[in-house]
């Protein structure tokens, strides 16, 4: 097949390979008739300088023509997008995702600092477990709105700058996070490697990297459910609940407590329940 040039998110072109398209599909729970079956729609409409975002677009429709709960582990990284415009939702689920994995976390907290007061997105907290010692940490959240926006170093130089002058009066905090939903810079991971830095991105580092956190533990953000809407989004926001789970937890009675209508509440809790079975 002859090589087709496609645009990234950032504005550069690669060739199309299939077979990172086939192996997201499967990532999802596609089985190897749906695969060929989406691959095979995207590969029929592919045209040179297509944006991955159309190419995805056109697979996650496909998808969800066949099954919905597929569909929505496959919509997963789109679905973090959409915890914006504002980074105040991201923060949340991040704060929810990481009690999932066993820390205690605690939202928008105001340390003073040896020379400034700082509000740090999140503060997170967790006792010696499986071999790894206790830690306490302050982890900034950078929300990015689009696909192909770098964290940059420059946010990183930042981040280590704070925790500096954090730790000056607060000797218990032993680490810094830097959190994105997208990706990092070259220099960025350079930087952060070298001093110390924790990064964690969609892609990054690569055994544990955001999108293996959320999937590992079934930590999906609200935003993966197709019955979800604006409405029902800033009303879950409000309670902070962003996370699947907490749906299913809340329940049917639950969520029609918070105000939601019941139709809509009977709605999102069955298809929570559904995506997380």
């Amino acid at each position: 097949m002859k090589e087709i040039l496609i645009m990234k998110g950032d504005g550069t072109t690669e060739p199309f390979d299939a077979s990172k398209l086939r192996t997201s599909l499967r990532k999802a729970g596609a089985s190897q008739a749906e695969v060929d079956e989406v691959a095979d729609a995207v590969m029929s409409v592919l045209k040179a300088g297509m944006p991955t975002k159309e190419i995805y677009g056109i697979a996650f429709r496909e998808l969800r023509k066949i099954s919905k709960k597929t569909a929505s582990k496959f919509g997963l990284k789109a679905a973090l997008f959409k915890l914006g415009p504002e980074g105040y939702p991201f923060e949340t689920f991040i704060g929810a995702m990481l009690k999932g994995r066993g820390y205690s976390t605690k939202l928008r907290q105001n340390l003073n600092g040896r020379c400034v007061n700082h509000e740090m997105d999140v503060i997170a907290e967790r006792p010696a477990m499986n071999g790894k010692p206790a830690t306490k940490a302050a982890i900034e959240c950078k929300f990015h709105n689009a696909m192909g926006t770098l964290c940059h170093i420059q946010t990183a130089l930042y981040c280590w700058a704070r925790f500096l002058d954090i730790r000056g009066t607060n000797p218990d905090i032993d680490s810094m996070w830097l959190v994105t939903n997208t990706k990092f810079s070259l220099d960025a991971i350079q930087y952060s490697d070298c001093i110390g830095l924790k990064l964690l991105g969609w892609s990054f580092p690569g055994d544990e990297s955001l999108q293996i956190r959320i999937e590992e533990n079934k930590l999906y953000p609200i935003t993966v459910l197709h019955s979800l809407d604006k409405a029902s989004f800033s009303l879950l926001n409000g309670a902070e609940l962003l996370l699947v789970k907490e749906i299913v937890e809340k329940g049917e009675s639950g969520l029609a407590a918070l105000g939601m209508p019941g139709s809509k509440a009977e709605q999102l809790f069955i298809e929570a329940e559904r995506l997380l079975k």
